[in-house]
């Protein structure tokens, strides 16, 4: 009978020692459910982190003319002003 009580008080230690053990995952797994959520916030809200190929494709090529007009747009615009001074200076010479 002492034996198997003796067995018995390690195995509330074991139990014990896994409460203890199962409470640390849980504080763990609460922390980095706090840090993921935190992390959701920084991802952009924009199609290009897109799980679907299309809407990631679209997205970036949506980018690219964005991209493409802004960097057009001041030339265009030299290019009117040069082309306007040219009209100008040609008008007053005749």
């Amino acid at each position: 009978m002492s034996s198997e009580s003796g067995s018995g008080d390690s195995a509330e230690i074991t139990i014990d020692q896994l409460s203890m053990k199962l409470d640390q995952i849980e504080e763990q797994i609460a922390v980095q459910s706090q840090e993921l959520e935190d992390l959701k916030g920084l991802i952009p809200d924009s199609n290009i982190v897109s799980p679907k190929f299309l809407n990631r494709a679209f997205a970036v090529w949506g980018h690219y003319v964005v991209a493409g007009f802004i960097i057009a747009i001041p030339f265009m615009c030299v290019t009117g002003l040069f082309a306007l001074m040219i009209m100008l200076f040609s008008q007053q010479q005749y």
